[in-house]
């Protein structure tokens, strides 16, 4: 009972962190996006307080996709060869060499939260407890681009990246599910638990912001 609580507790805590920042923004025009970083920080905290076992397999991979986030992003804003070109803006945050740091974070709570909801679609909808590993790793992968494709289209007038002539490349979205497969398969191969009732709801709640911004921003 304690634990359901908690987990109440935790969900209408990023409910409104979502809400004060979408409605905040677009209705009351306060100058929040600056405080993205943060709110990456406090739903990450929030997010991963709930995940059990925290054991070293969980961490390293935690660590190592946030290190390969990081770096492929500093490789595609070098070479403009991965993603397509592009330059990140000023409310991600602390850069180093002209990327945000907070952006590998951003890659392991969009993979992690994605394979919940996965999951979660599994389990409950298609009720199937046996399902292959390349369906599920699939399925997640495309439930991250569909977030990703919701950030792309505001993301510039949000100052966090600005695309070469305004264009969004198709490389863009090939790349982001093929690394988000490559990271989500490797989740599932070290055999680590999707068990966090809390990541579906930060799900939603990251899909229901973006697309208010493309809405009302």
């Amino acid at each position: 009972m304690k634990k359901m609580k908690k987990e109440t507790i935790a969900i209408l805590v990023l409910a409104i962190l979502y809400a004060v920042g979408l409605f905040g923004t677009t209705i009351f025009k306060l100058d929040l996006l600056k405080l993205s970083p943060i709110n990456l920080i406090v739903s990450a905290a929030v997010l991963f307080y709930f995940h059990q076992p925290k054991n070293t397999l969980f961490w390293i991979w935690v660590i190592g996709v946030f290190q390969a986030g990081y770096i492929l992003e500093l490789l595609g804003v070098t070479t403009g060869r991965i993603f397509g070109q592009y330059l990140y803006g000023n409310n991600l945050g602390i850069k180093v060499a002209e990327v945000p740091v907070i952006i590998g974070l951003n890659w392991v709570m969009l993979c992690y939260v994605s394979m919940h909801v996965a999951q979660l679609f599994f389990d409950k909808i298609i009720k199937r407890k046996e399902t292959h590993l390349i369906v599920k790793v699939s399925v997640s992968a495309l439930l991250m681009l569909c977030v990703d494709i919701l950030i792309e289209h505001i993301a510039p007038q949000l100052d966090f990246w600005n695309w070469k002539n305004n264009v969004i490349p198709i490389q863009n979205y090939t790349a982001w599910y093929i690394f988000a497969f490559a990271f989500m398969y490797i989740y599932q191969q070290l055999q680590l638990p999707l068990t966090n009732k809390i990541a579906p709801w930060l799900y939603v709640f990251q899909v229901m912001f973006f697309a208010g911004m493309n809405w009302l921003y």
